[in-house]
């Protein structure tokens, strides 16, 4: 049986919900077998070991390989004090070199992400012409983007973290390097990090796949805040009916105490069955900014005052 390819870049803060990230996958798809990549520049012996005891116990439906680049190919790439991502997001980047040469199609996933059914459709998808396959951001119609990148907004703008990648494709059309140059060239203007590189040098050959093989959070909440076509909706509708990947992309994540995610339980019980234990949960704001947010939290409660962080979604329940 051919195995189905499967990459997550990480650091030692991002190994636990990147478990159960795969975990799900493997759940989910309990007829195929997976070779697992966790692309790194360094993990503590502790994440080590917790891989492997994880690798143990799934040996039968996958193979976990943890492969550790030279950190100094990330030296030059930018990460501003505050921002929501780490380093450790370039080096999807560099996947056409890292991973073994005979591997010419995976499927990248952020180590925020939870499978909820068959990514099979999806990874059969049909992409020998194209870079890979992504799904629509909720910007995709925000003119300052496609004004700041300076590239056609007829090409569209993915998100970056589901990205059904093209191996192949890409090292024959040298995307690797002509992202990095991009990137060194035009800092000032990867607002969106590796997410805008990618875009601008992708830019023309993405297949666009449906929304559930990437619903991310802004999907889920009230739909005049996105900045994309209303030709989309029904799809998005769809999509929150029956998804397959879901992205929890805000900067409160289901480990938070302060997510509001309506699929946040969800996570929760996922990680519950990868580790047989609760996640435990933690305030993401820390000293002033945790008081902030209480005072926040009491005055929305009490309906005195309304705040974006405690919007409902327009799923109505919970899961």
């Amino acid at each position: 049986m051919e195995s189905l390819n499967l990459v997550l870049c990480s650091d030692n803060n991002f190994i636990l919900p990147s478990l159960v990230t795969i975990n799900s996958v493997l759940q989910h798809n309990s007829d195929s077998f997976f070779s697992v990549f966790i692309v790194t520049t360094g993990l503590s012996q502790k994440n080590i070991e917790t891989i492997e005891d994880f690798s143990k116990q799934r040996n039968k439906q996958a193979k976990i390989e943890i492969i550790t680049a030279n950190k100094d190919i990330l030296k030059d790439c930018p990460i501003k004090k505050g921002d929501h991502v780490s380093l450790s997001a370039y080096l999807r980047i560099f996947l056409p070199s890292i991973l073994p040469k005979n591997i010419n199609k995976i499927l990248y996933l952020d180590g925020d992400i939870l499978c909820v059914s068959s990514i099979l459709d999806f990874y059969n998808a049909a992409i020998q012409s194209k870079s890979c396959s992504a799904v629509i951001d909720e910007r995709n119609n925000d003119e300052e983007i496609f004004n700041r990148l300076e590239y056609p907004k007829d090409c569209g703008y993915f998100n970056s973290g589901v990205i059904l990648i093209n191996l192949e494709y890409w090292r024959k059309n040298d995307f690797q390097n002509k992202t990095l140059n991009y990137i060194f060239s035009n800092k000032e203007k990867c607002l969106w990090h590796d997410q805008d590189a990618l875009n601008v040098t992708l830019a023309g050959t993405v297949d666009f796949a449906d929304f559930k093989y990437n619903l991310t959070q802004p999907f889920l909440f009230d739909k005049n805040q996105l900045k994309i076509d209303s030709k989309y909706y029904p799809k998005i509708d769809s999509a929150i009916k029956t998804p397959c990947l879901i992205h929890y992309c805000a900067t409160y994540k289901p480990w938070h105490i302060e997510c509001n995610s309506p699929f946040k339980k969800l996570w929760r019980q996922s990680y519950k069955k990868t580790f047989k234990k609760n996640c435990r949960l933690q305030f993401k704001n820390k000293g002033a900014e945790r008081i902030k947010w209480c005072i926040k939290l009491i005055l929305n409660t009490l309906k005195i005052k309304k705040y974006a962080d405690f919007r409902k979604s327009i799923i109505g329940i919970e899961k």
